[in-house]
């Protein structure tokens, strides 16, 4: 009965603590910051080659300004990807916390514009009422 016990402390003692994470590791909230960053960065350099057609794309100092603005550098945002990429479970959880954060900052921002004709209601109703079927 004494060693039930004992593992049970034991396996509940393993569980309350977290990991520790290897030196130069992001935690995981400030790698999904970082990692939001860099996928609208990516975003952005896509859309000024396809949509604006230029040619010479400042991706370095789009990472640097992202990596200075988070106290980071891309050595460290790399192990961090690495040790992240190792746990896909992990990994799945973090990008749809960056999706949410996308979700959040896009919800966000078309709260301070204008009422747009993607949030007139009035416009899909008035034009469906005027369909012949």
């Amino acid at each position: 009965m004494r060693t039930a016990h004992a593992i049970s402390f034991l396996f509940l003692l393993g569980c309350g603590q977290k990991e520790a994470l290897p030196e130069g590791v992001l935690e995981r909230d400030r790698f999904t910051e970082v990692l939001t960053g860099a996928i609208l960065i990516e975003a952005r350099m896509n859309h000024e080659r396809t949509i604006e057609q230029s040619a010479a794309i400042p991706m370095d100092v789009y990472y640097t300004e992202l990596f200075k603005e988070q106290g980071t550098d891309s050595a460290q945002f790399a192990r961090s990807f690495d040790h992240y990429a190792d746990q896909p479970l992990v990994m799945k959880s973090i990008y749809d916390d960056v999706i949410e954060h996308l979700r959040l900052r896009k919800d966000e921002g078309l709260q301070r514009e204008e009422p747009s004709l993607a949030k007139d209601t009035t416009l899909a109703t008035d034009s469906a009422s005027g369909l012949k079927r």
